[in-house]
């Protein structure tokens, strides 16, 4: 089973008329499966994932064409506070968040969409939830 990378592309104004995933998958040969999309004239994001064996090839090719790419942590959890009520799990589009057997929640960041959703963060009557800032997590991605 290939692993898969999770990556966030940001697309300036400038950029959303331009069809760079295509070429980006054309010119590569690489799928890319987008999971969420927020796109308007003013910009917009991609949470795609891309096979970890070609996750360097691929995000040098968005880089090169201006796109901003990081590796996000897309939610964090604040244990302390969340008190398990489940109102984040109702509400999750993807089911990214489950109860365990001991009545528990478990968020499962791998299925998690992040910025693209957030409806979890506001669900949270703890606010125990928070989407990460993705400017941060920059210095984590692959850079040359």
């Amino acid at each position: 089973m290939k692993t898969l990378v999770r990556i966030l592309l940001k697309f300036s104004e400038k950029q959303v008329e331009k069809p760079i995933t295509a070429r980006v998958i054309l010119e590569h040969g690489v799928p890319i499966a987008i999971i969420s999309a927020h796109i308007d004239s003013r910009g917009g994001e991609i949470l795609a994932e891309i096979p970890s064996t070609h996750s360097e090839k691929v995000i040098n090719a968005f880089r090169q064409k201006e796109v901003k790419v990081t590796i996000p942590d897309l939610i964090e959890v604040n244990t302390e506070e969340c008190v398990d009520c489940g109102s984040c799990l109702s509400l999750c589009p993807v089911n990214a968040i489950v109860f365990k057997e001991d009545s528990s929640v478990v968020f499962n960041k791998e299925k998690c969409i992040g910025s693209t959703c957030g409806i979890c963060v506001n669900a949270c009557p703890m606010k125990a939830i928070q989407l990460v800032e993705q400017n941060k997590n920059e210095h984590n991605s692959y850079s040359k």
